[in-house]
């Protein structure tokens, strides 16, 4: 287990929230302006929130066509979050943040 400091205690518990690639790069990458990386983390807040709480967060609205998909407004306006209902390894429910729409990449991003 964890000093307590980290929410994730290793091996035996699973984190809910999954990144995609394309998120990792946007949470990790050296270009990610401070304020989107910020917007990002706030939305994997709230995600981490519904979870505990067993709903849908209050920002996620469902994107038409693809069942079990949400967008997720960012804060601030800088964009879209897409996540997934999905289960971890352990059969838990969580989110597959899919990707992150920025309104400065639109339509490049997009």
């Amino acid at each position: 287990m964890s000093d307590g400091g980290d929410l994730y205690g290793g091996p035996e518990e699973e984190d809910p929230l999954i990144l995609s690639p394309q998120v990792e790069d946007v949470l990790f990458g050296f270009d990610t302006p401070a304020d989107v990386m910020s917007a990002v983390s706030s939305v994997m807040v709230e995600l981490r929130e519904a979870l505990e709480l067993g709903v849908l967060p209050p920002s996620g609205r469902p994107l038409p066509g693809v069942p079990g998909a949400y967008v997720s407004a960012m804060p601030r306006g800088l964009g879209l979050i897409e996540f997934h209902e999905t289960a971890t390894g352990k059969g838990e429910r969580g989110f597959y943040l899919a990707r992150v729409i920025r309104t400065d990449d639109y339509p490049a991003g997009f």
